[in-house]
């Protein structure tokens, strides 16, 4: 019976020990979230090309992978997600704060191939359903659920001979507030 009340003291204080150690260790890990560096990119509704073949949060370390990151907040207004250039690869992926999935698709999802995408919450959609611009006529409309995400944009560059093909598809891609109904 004593043996039994021992090894049930000693487990309590072990267990209560490795306790006061997470919860020592959760303000060093907190900040170490793909939200948190986002936002330490720079402002928002801008595209952030990130630096090919670096493994982080963000990006892959696959070299012929580059990507850009677009921090939005689309509280006020819709955000559009558009590109001049042309590129014969993309691919688009929309996360919550949480880097959770909520959407993607790719250049063989969208109208003509081109990068021409609105993101609007519930309430602004709505309205976009009732009196859409004329120069939203050929975008995918995206309803997303909250205010704040981000989005990854990637392109590949599987041989020197795309690499100013993918840097100028990123460079001239826009993340700014769309046009309202």
């Amino acid at each position: 019976m004593l043996r039994a009340l021992f090894l049930l003291l000693a487990g309590l204080v072990g267990a209560a020990l490795l306790h006061i150690v997470i919860i020592m260790a959760i303000p060093r890990y907190a900040d170490r979230n793909a939200w948190k560096q986002i936002e330490a990119l720079g402002p928002t509704n801008f595209f952030h090309v990130l630096p090919p073949g670096r493994e982080s949060l963000l990006s892959y370390s696959n070299p012929f992978v580059r990507s850009a990151i677009c921090r939005f907040d689309i509280s006020d207004q819709p955000v559009r997600v558009s590109s001049e250039s042309e590129n014969p690869y993309w691919s688009l992926a929309i996360f919550n704060p949480a880097s959770d999935e909520i959407y993607s698709m790719n250049d063989r999802s969208s109208t003509d191939q081109g990068l021409d995408v609105v993101i609007a919450t519930p309430r602004q959609m709505t309205r976009y359903r009732k009196n859409l611009p004329d120069i939203l006529t050929d975008a995918v409309l995206i309803e997303y659920p909250g205010n704040e995400g981000y989005l990854a944009l990637r392109t590949v560059s599987p041989d020197p001979s795309w690499e100013e093909i993918s840097r100028q598809f990123l460079a001239d891609a826009d993340c700014s507030p769309a046009p309202e109904s």
